[in-house]
């Protein structure tokens, strides 16, 4: 942090006494992101008064940095007419995601307050679903014809650049707008200046189709090592850019949210409620109950079996917990390589037999060991040793089996194969394991 502990106390009694000057002075050297993590360690009261002291240049680069709780204090201390000055600084991306979160009404009345051409814009951005490549777009980009010479691509791309701060690449387009071919910066030098762009420019650019997933985008920006791509609609027209920052929020909040499923949550509960974290848990957590309460009526219709051996009961713990991490670990290693593309999906049968291949061999070796375990335990009773084994061996294929197959079937359904979490493979997995367990003792034992 670039202010010093000891200056927060000061900045704050400046702040609280209204000494603008001042509050601007220990401000002026510091850049956005910074001020944004400064506002971030101050109070709900104190973050709106110095936002406010902000000009609208930097106010538009601020409040894109800040977390949803500051946003939210300093939204309250900023009247609409105000908002609609900082939206309109801002890169169409960025404004249409604070506009999108705003209330309906409050939305309408910014939207209102700022001119027809910008509001139109965020308006049209709107109508996209937000997590689709057109909700991530912004329609800020440098574009010339394809039939332009290299001198006035670069006279156009300066008057461009006063409205655009970052120019990673130059969209070539058609007489229709169509996308013809991109033109990178270093063609745009070293061409010279009567040159059409035509012939230097690169043909067939990879593009992104505007209703393509965000995650779909983040894998395609990955594979191609891209800073920028350019959007189109149904009908090849350039609409929009989408840069590599963009992307790397995606990435962040996508790997978020499969974390949370995973562990039976719905999203970052620390800073909610008590109620909304009790609602948010509570259906995951009535998997584990209702797989609770089966596996307590199935482990009482086997009492014939527990009173023949009463030494099963004491194996069924190591028996569940082994299977439940390797069921965990075969779920955590397919969502992941699902999400960032590692696992094909062309090939999703051939890492379905090579996880329960691997499940064989881990409960071989941990069903021998446990098996001596069992013998050296109960030796007068050498079935005890065979049923351990026999059990653990069959509970570790059927983990690796469903941690596998469940988020398969999901993606293959379209639904987010992190919803096969940890809680609901666990509870599949007991089910099954437990029911195994007993059949093979019943079946040895009678």
């Amino acid at each position: 942090m670039p202010v010093r502990a000891f200056d927060l106390k000061v900045l704050k009694k400046y702040i609280l006494n209204g000494w603008e000057f001042h509050v601007i002075e220990m401000l002026h050297d510091l850049k956005p992101v910074e001020i944004a993590a400064l506002i971030e360690t101050l109070d709900e009261d104190t973050r709106g008064k110095l936002f406010l002291l902000l000009d609208v240049d930097t106010a538009s680069e601020v409040i894109s940095e800040l977390s949803d709780d500051s946003r939210d204090d300093v939204l309250d201390d900023i009247t609409d007419k105000d908002l609609a000055k900082i939206v309109d600084d801002m890169d169409s991306d960025d404004a249409t995601d604070l506009v999108g979160d705003l209330g309906k009404s409050r939305a309408e009345r910014v939207l209102s307050a700022m001119g027809d051409q910008e509001s139109d814009l965020i308006r049209s951005l709107l109508e996209y679903p937000e997590d689709s490549a057109g909700g991530i777009m912004q329609r800020e980009l440098v574009s010339v014809s394809h039939n332009a010479t290299i001198d006035h691509a670069i006279t156009s791309i300066r008057q461009q650049h006063s409205e655009i701060d970052d120019i990673h690449s130059v969209f070539v387009v058609d007489e229709n707008n169509g996308l013809a071919g991109t033109l990178p910066l270093v063609s745009l030098v070293l061409a010279k200046p009567d040159t059409l762009v035509s012939q230097v420019m690169e043909v067939e650019p990879m593009s992104i189709p505007v209703n393509m997933d965000q995650e779909e985008v983040a894998r395609v920006f990955k594979q191609y090592d891209s800073v920028v791509m350019p959007v189109v609609d149904n009908h090849g027209m350039l609409i929009g850019r989408i840069t590599v920052d963009d992307i790397m929020d995606i990435m962040e909040e996508e790997a978020t949210e499969d974390m949370f499923l995973m562990a039976g949550a719905e999203e970052d509960l620390l800073s909610s409620s008590i109620l909304k974290n009790v609602w948010s848990r509570s259906p995951w957590l009535l998997v584990c109950w209702i797989g609770g309460v089966l596996t307590t009526f199935l482990i009482q219709g086997f009492e014939p079996v527990l009173s023949r051996l009463v030494g099963l009961a004491a194996f069924m713990p190591v028996i569940m917990g082994m299977g439940g991490n390797v069921g965990a670990q075969s779920v955590t290693l397919v969502v992941r390589g699902l999400a960032t593309g590692i696992v094909p999906t062309t090939h999703l049968t051939r890492i379905i037999f090579k996880q329960l291949g691997v499940g064989l061999m881990l409960g071989t070796l941990y069903g021998i060991l446990l098996g001596g375990v069992a013998f050296i335990m109960y030796p007068e009773d050498f079935r005890m040793g065979s049923i351990v084994c026999l059990s653990i061996i069959n509970s570790m294929v059927l983990a690796s089996m469903v941690g596998t197959a469940l988020p398969i079937l999901f993606f293959k359904l379209g639904k987010d194969p992190a919803v096969a979490s940890a809680p609901l493979v666990t509870t599949t997995i007991d089910l099954l394991g437990v029911s195994a367990y007993f059949c093979i003792a019943a079946i040895l034992l009678f």
